[in-house]
C-alpha cells in the first residue's frame, strides 16, 4: 500500500450542523463517506446558486459551516430577493412581471392566420381539388397513409405535394409581406 492510498483510508468526512439553541454555533459531526458523496454535492450546488444570485456572502474560510439552511445562515443576504411585483425604480406603474415577454399568440395574429388558412383552402378548392385532398389527408395521416389513401406511390405522392406548395407559394407570397 502507498502513500497515497494509506492516505485516502484514513480520511475522515464531516458534516456541518447547528447547534438547537444557537443557529449560528456550527459542529462538525463524522459521517460514513459514502453518506458524504450523497449529501455534500446537493449542498455545495445550493450554496453556489445562492452565491451567484447575490444571496450568500460565506466568505471562504467559512464554507465548512454551510449546511444549505439559507434562511438561518448568519451570512444570508436578507433582503435581496426581487418579487415580480416589485416597482421598477424608474417606471411609475411598471412591474418586473411587465418587462417579461409573453409568447402568446396575439388576437391579431391568430385571425391572420385564420384568414390565411381560410383563403387557402379556397383557393385549393377552386384550383385543385385533389391539393385539397392531399392537404385534408396530411392534417390527418402520415405521408406513407396518406399516399395508400390515395392509391398512389409515394414518391407520386410526394411530387404532386410538392407541386401543391409550390403553387400556393406562389399565389400567397405577398400575404405576410
Amino acid at each position: 500500500m502507498n502513500n497515497q492510498e494509506n492516505n485516502n483510508s484514513n480520511k475522515q468526512f464531516y458534516y456541518p450542523v447547528r447547534d438547537a439553541k444557537d443557529p449560528y454555533k456550527v459542529s462538525l459531526e463524522p459521517i460514513p463517506e459514502h453518506v458524504y458523496h450523497q449529501i455534500m454535492p446537493d449542498i455545495w450546488k445550493i450554496r453556489k446558486r445562492m452565491q451567484r444570485s447575490g444571496q450568500c456572502t460565506c466568505p471562504q474560510s467559512r464554507l465548512w459551516t454551510c449546511d444549505a439552511d439559507c434562511l438561518i445562515c448568519p451570512y444570508h443576504a436578507a433582503g435581496r430577493e426581487v418579487s415580480l411585483s416589485t416597482p421598477l425604480d424608474d417606471a411609475e406603474d411598471l412591474t418586473l412581471e411587465d418587462t417579461i415577454s409573453n409568447d402568446d399568440p396575439t388576437p391579431e395574429s391568430i385571425a391572420m392566420d385564420r384568414a390565411l388558412l381560410d383563403a387557402l383552402h379556397a383557393e385549393l378548392e377552386a384550383l385543385d381539388p385533389e391539393g385539397k385532398r392531399i392537404c385534408e389527408l396530411l392534417s390527418k395521416h402520415s405521408e406513407r397513409e396518406a399516399a395508400d389513401l390515395m392509391g398512389l406511390s409515394r414518391s407520386a405522392f410526394k411530387r404532386r405535394w410538392a407541386k401543391v406548395k409550390s403553387g400556393l407559394a406562389d399565389k400567397f407570397q405577398d400575404f405576410y409581406e
